[in-house]
């Protein structure tokens, strides 16, 4: 943490010139992705993300600044594993600094292969909370170790703190000049929507649904927002079957 309360205040206004710099040049309010933009320039990553979090305990990315934390966030929420989940699920930052660490292969089975095949070798994750409450979460993604710095994470601490006063202000939709994150609120959209069909179609509670979109995703090996497109349109359904899990049947066309 910063030495004295004038440090952490110097800091924080770098960071939020910085921010608004960003906005000004884009000629916009404030916005999620100038937080995870200067994340990526300031944790020294190659792309970052921000989640926020939904009271039933899950959560959807927001805003990245990429392709890469596009797929890995996707991806992270599928499997229910990663840094980002434990840093929101346990309210602490959280430090990957080598995927390859036999450490995290045991920890993450499932996300610490998948990102290193996407060339990510650390992550580092900050949880955005409100007192007791979760938010959201900050997560960066580095394709090189990560070393622990301590300058670098007090500054991820004071962009999480940055992300949770836009995200309570509610300035995280698209703007039609981001190509990532205006995608990003279109797919989330049609993962809400897919779920709704899937509880329908099953009987069962949004969270519940929610998981059974997930398990087919990753049975499947396909990104999540893919096969929520596909029960929207209904090339997918799910359909309970006695004596069994409910499944997912591709519909005949």
């Amino acid at each position: 943490m910063p030495d004295d309360d004038d440090a952490a205040d110097e800091r924080r206004a770098r960071l939020w010139t910085w921010i608004r710099d960003l906005a000004d040049r884009d000629g916009s309010a404030v916005a999620v992705r100038h937080v995870c933009a200067v994340a990526v320039a300031v944790l020294g990553a190659a792309d970052a993300v921000v989640y926020q979090a939904s009271t039933d305990g899950s959560c959807e990315p927001v805003a990245v600044t990429g392709s890469l934390a596009d797929r890995v966030s996707e991806a992270e929420i599928t499997f229910g594993e990663g840094p980002a989940l434990e840093a929101m699920v346990d309210e602490r930052l959280v430090v990957a600094a080598d995927l390859e660490a036999r450490k995290w292969q045991v920890w993450w089975p499932v996300f610490a292969p998948f990102a290193l095949a996407e060339g990510v070798r650390g992550v580092t994750a900050f949880p955005i909370v409100m007192g007791a409450v979760v938010i959201g979460g900050l997560e960066a993604y580095h394709r090189s170790p990560v070393a622990p710095d301590r300058e670098r994470l007090v500054d991820g601490l004071l962009l999480a703190d940055a992300a949770l006063l836009v995200l309570l202000r509610g300035d995280f939709e698209g703007t039609g000049d981001d190509p990532f994150s205006d995608g990003l609120e279109a797919r989330w959209a049609t993962v809400h929507q897919a779920t709704g069909a899937v509880s329908v179609q099953l009987g069962t509670d949004l969270a519940t649904a929610f998981v059974r979109l997930r398990a087919h995703a990753y049975r499947t090996g396909r990104r999540l927002g893919d096969v929520a497109a596909d029960v929207v349109a209904r090339r997918v359904t799910f359909k309970p079957e006695s004596g069994r899990e409910p499944d997912a049947e591709a519909e005949q066309g």
